[in-house]
């Protein structure tokens, strides 16, 4: 029976990188945490505002991590 062995390679990357991914995760967390919160409140127009932003955001960093995923 043959094994199947999985490799994790961490990339290096430069502090600045590691700065911007961090700040993008924050807001990541912000923005989901007033959404859901506007919803709560019903607050129909601030809530789909910040649903668009999340998505927004979310498919721009799968974006720029599918484009630099090879470098």
């Amino acid at each position: 029976m043959a094994k199947n062995t999985y490799k994790l390679e961490i990339q290096k990357r430069t502090w600045w990188e590691w700065l911007i991914a961090a700040v993008w995760l924050i807001a990541e967390v912000y923005i989901y945490q007033n959404a859901v919160a506007a919803g709560g409140e019903l607050e129909p127009r601030a809530a789909s505002i910040f649903w668009v932003t999340f998505f927004v955001l979310l498919v721009g960093g799968v974006v720029v991590w599918y484009l630099r995923r090879d470098k």
